[in-house]
């Protein structure tokens, strides 16, 4: 099988065999910017990175040991890009972390039952969602709108360069904010309200319904190796994580700090009754995921250590060291706004407490307490658990962060051993469409240790988080700094 993992920072290509395991040396990351905006804009060129995909498919493909099965594919979710009739790109394709939308939300709101809405589509109203984008596309970029013929995720952009099939897979569409999980068809209201007819958007179907392998020509898709393989629509990478660290089913949580972070269930059947912190998405028609996802992790992380100008060595060991809280400091982590749980439009980070004695160490020791503490409030949301396993670079380089998190949830957290957690979901992916495998679920999580959480910390850090939403309610009442999303916060 060969896995992609489309994500914003790098593209990753991997082949997998049919035991689900990685061959070795048959693997290869190539790394990719996407471009920060001073309005908010948050976006990259769709070509360049479908070429960063070719490129990591003609990297790994000269490791194959022989003729590859399927092609499955992981991709951020939230994008949107827009092409003309010939599909041709004619916009740039709009990351979730794009925030141009966010005077839109309530212009949509007041047309919109936004209750309603995240009930039938999962999702809430705010600008890391299309329905946001599209508002402000309409709005802002009329030259953009009227060159658009369809508007598609990159992932259903990779999909028609693959197949020739305009087509959305069941995954990406629900993470859209435009298609109804129970109706399982494009949301007509909100599609009014943004002013795109359906016809405009892809046709939906589920992973294993792909047509074949037909790229254009002179590609590294054309090689013998890929001649006879089966292709699976993309998947979102939330869903793909969560199936390559072995959650899911009942019981089972992921827990991914990476460049963001998530905290996610699995299960068969919904759409089901969430709480307004959460959203849901689907992996495919049968199965469902329920979480939240904050806009800051890592991207917060190495922030703190670019400003802070912290050596790389001992760093981790001496934050480990410091007592919870010990630092005095209330930190709001928002740096790349907010999602899960408070869902502002327009967030911004803040520290309370400096002193002459605040050092740096302090700083980035409450910085991770207040993203492991965003993490605790999400799992409350999400119910008990009788497994955690954590995954991504925050937990992989950093103990103290992996104790930090396990002490805010109370609960213990099982570290991943698979470092490329969604490759190995859309492998396992391909092996289910091809009947090898009958249920990934079926699969026990690869794990490599644990992280034994220490009760009597978690009363610290309740309190900390109660200080904290504290702060972020008091700035989130005052208009003036616009950081509920008023009119201060269009200006800015």
């Amino acid at each position: 099988m060969l896995a992609l993992d489309i994500g914003t920072s790098s593209v990753r290509a991997s082949l997998y065999g049919a035991d689900g395991a990685p061959i070795p040396g048959a693997a290869a990351r190539v790394p990719h910017q996407v471009d920060y905006r001073h309005d908010g804009g948050v976006e990259t060129d769709p070509d360049i990175l479908l070429s960063r995909v070719d490129q990591a498919v003609a990297e790994c493909l000269r490791a194959a040991p022989g003729p590859v099965a399927a092609v499955g594919a992981s991709c951020f979710w939230h994008s949107l890009m827009g092409v003309d009739g010939q599909m041709r790109p004619r916009t740039p394709v709009l990351i979730w972390a794009d925030t141009r939308g966010a005077a839109d939300v309530p212009v949509l709101a007041a047309r919109l039952d936004a209750d309603a809405l995240r009930r039938r589509t999962g999702c809430r109203l705010h600008p890391s969602y299309p329905p946001a984008k599209l508002a402000w596309i309409r709005r802002g970029r009329p030259d953009w709108w009227q060159a658009v013929r369809y508007w598609l995720s990159f992932g259903e952009y990779v999909t028609w360069h693959l197949t020739g099939e305009l087509v959305s897979s069941v995954s990406l569409a629900s993470g859209s904010g435009l298609y109804d999980q129970g109706a399982g068809a494009w949301d007509a209201e909100v599609l009014e309200a943004v002013g795109v007819p359906a016809t405009a958007l892809p046709p939906v179907a589920d992973l294993a319904e792909a047509g074949p392998l037909r790229p254009r020509t002179g590609t590294p898709w054309t090689v013998p190796a890929l001649s006879g393989a089966r292709v699976l629509l993309p998947a979102g990478d939330g869903a793909c994580n969560n199936v390559g660290s072995g959650c899911i089913g009942e019981g089972r949580m992921a827990l991914m700090i990476g460049t963001s972070g998530a905290v996610r269930v699995c299960r068969s059947g919904g759409p089901w009754t969430v709480p307004p912190a959460l959203w849901q998405y689907r992996l495919d028609r049968r199965r469902g995921l329920v979480g939240g996802a904050l806009s800051n992790g890592g991207n917060l992380h190495q922030w703190l250590y670019d400003t802070l100008r912290l050596p790389e060595a001992e760093v981790d060991s001496a934050v480990q060291a410091m007592l919870p809280g010990g630092h005095g400091l209330v930190f709001l982590p928002l740096l790349a706004g907010e999602r899960s749980p408070g869902w502002s439009c327009s967030a911004f980070g803040a520290v309370l407490g400096l002193r002459e004695a605040t050092t740096p160490l302090d700083l980035l020791r409450a910085g991770m307490e207040a993203v492991a503490m965003r993490f605790a409030a999400i799992a409350a949301d999400l119910g008990p658990a009788s497994l955690v396993v954590g995954s991504g670079g925050g937990i992989w380089h950093s103990a103290a962060w992996t104790q930090i998190a396990a002490d805010a949830l109370g609960q213990d957290i099982h570290r991943s051993s698979e470092r490329e957690a969604s490759s190995r979901g859309a492998a396992l992916l391909c092996l289910e469409a091809l009947g090898v495998l009958r249920d990934a679920g079926d699969l026990p999580p690869p794990t490599a240790g644990v992280t034994t959480a220490q009760p009597e910390r978690r009363d610290v850090y309740r309190r900390l988080w109660a200080l904290q939403q504290r702060l972020y309610e008091v700035l989130r009442a005052d208009e003036a700094l616009g950081f509920g999303g008023g009119p201060a916060a269009s200006a800015r």
